[in-house]
């Protein structure tokens, strides 16, 4: 009942009691056990003062010379001033019969026994009070008995009586400490929180702008609170990208559907009957229409690339090879550009990334640099090996892309020049898709331009194991 009780209160609640049971309890282990090794030091010295006593007794009678019992009985006086308050000391012959007994506030009947063979200490309760009993051998000439001391704990009683009353009342006070820190411990960590949940609240209500204060402390919250604004920057971030993509997509889809629409309208108005209203629409219509599917496919492919998952076994290829049956291709579909392959001497370490993966990639990049490349058409590819990675550059000498540009080209649906783009039939998905397939192995995609001179694309390549 009361562990489900404690899962019904807050966070708040929660913490109070826990901290301030926490406090509490190492407070209590504390006192306790402070209270018990004073207690016995105390014990310990009443002890030593008794062993003390039984000592001066032993050494008085040891001096004496045929000591007789009524020697002992005569040393009454030496007893009582050496006795102490709440103390009864006495001495009996073997038989247990009392020879001398002096007492100082320390009225009690000890009963007759033996001659202990050794020092005995003993702690009774005699009429509700606490005694210490010491029983010591005497053996002085032919004299043999007991010396007994009965040491009333009553100073004992009392400072241990007092200490425990403190100890309480200073328990009681740290209770109510404990519970008022617990609850202030609570608060400091439930204050940000509710900061967090308001904000989470506010963004809920308002939108993605709103952000929350950071406290100057370097603590785990605070570091919550700066990977949640951080987290809430990137949503924003993907948000006005997504809205950016879908109006970019809504663009491209609308200008071929509207110009289909258009000719269609043409054609069942008046262009059925007439030849050359027929013919221009009819070329129109399937020149957007083979742009749709480019579009499509291109939509498709991007898809592809950020549901694509890297084999958890990859074959290692060989670079260099795989460029050369590329380039090959690019050769004969494009006999009027001239491709050159600069690579070293040495055979090229090996890469880490699925064979098909790395022809798409090559293909998104030579199809990009020749479509940008129509007044001096050439190409140039070179590879190297940099480190911990097999690197690609493919240069062209096209129309180039401005400096301000260049960070720019790897969003999706940009193009720098958006109508000779559409009149070469790209859609601005390409580098997109090259970016988010090279990502996924771990490697790195990289532009340098240069306006009128051309761009240089590098492709860096985890080497294989």
């Amino acid at each position: 009942m009361k562990r489900l009780r404690l899962h019904r209160l807050s966070l708040k609640g929660k913490l109070t009691v826990l901290s301030a049971g926490a406090i509490f309890i190492t407070y209590f282990v504390f006192t306790f056990l402070q209270y018990h090794i004073v207690r016995q030091w105390l014990l310990n010295e009443e002890e030593k003062a008794m062993e003390q006593t039984v000592a001066e007794i032993e050494t008085y009678y040891a001096e004496k010379r045929n000591v007789s019992w009524e020697d002992i009985r005569r040393s009454r006086s030496f007893l009582e001033k050496l006795n102490e308050r709440y103390q009864l000391i006495r001495v009996t012959d073997r038989d247990g019969n009392i020879i001398v007994s002096v007492s100082n506030s320390a009225a009690v009947s000890l009963w007759p026994g033996g001659v202990p063979d050794k020092l005995k200490m003993d702690e009774h309760f005699i009429n509700n009070e606490q005694f210490l009993l010491l029983r010591q051998p005497l053996h002085v000439g032919n004299l043999s008995g007991t010396i007994e001391i009965a040491r009333r704990l009553t100073k004992f009683q009392q400072v241990t009586n007092t200490m425990f009353v403190i100890m309480t009342v200073i328990g009681l006070a740290a209770m109510a400490a404990s519970a008022l820190a617990g609850r202030l411990v609570a608060q400091s960590f439930i204050q940000p929180l509710k900061t967090l949940a308001k904000t989470m609240a506010d963004i809920k209500n308002n939108g993605l702008k709103q952000r929350i204060d950071v406290p100057s402390a370097r603590d785990e919250i605070a570091e919550l609170m700066q990977m949640f604004n951080s987290m809430m920057d990137e949503i924003e971030r993907s948000f006005a990208l997504q809205r950016q993509f879908v109006g970019d997509a809504s663009h491209e889809l609308r200008t071929p559907l509207a110009i289909l629409q258009g000719h269609l309208s043409l054609l069942q108005r008046w262009g059925k009957h007439n030849p050359e209203i027929l013919e221009e629409s009819l070329e129109a219509a399937v020149k957007e229409a083979e742009r749709l599917k480019r579009l499509v496919l291109e939509l498709l492919d991007l898809s592809r690339a950020e549901a694509m998952e890297v084999p958890k076994e990859i074959a290692p290829i060989d670079a260099a090879a795989v460029i050369g049956q590329i380039v090959k291709n690019f050769r004969v579909l494009h006999p009027d550009f001239q491709f050159i392959v600069d690579q070293p001497e040495k055979p090229l370490a090996r890469v880490a990334i699925a064979k098909h993966h790395f022809e798409q990639l090559l293909f998104i990049l030579l199809d990009n640099a020749v479509k940008y490349s129509q007044r001096v058409k050439k190409i140039a590819l070179s590879l190297r090996e940099e480190g911990s990675f097999v690197t690609v550059a493919i240069r062209d000498y096209g129309i180039g892309i401005p400096q301000e540009e260049l960070k720019n080209v790897f969003l999706r649906f940009y193009r720098v020049d958006k109508a000779r783009s559409r009149e070469q039939g790209g859609a601005g998905l390409g580098l997109s898709i090259a970016k988010e397939m090279i990502d996924k192995y771990g490697g790195q995609i990289t532009m340098e331009s240069e306006v009128g001179r051309g761009t240089t694309v590098k492709l860096a390549i985890p080497k294989a194991e």
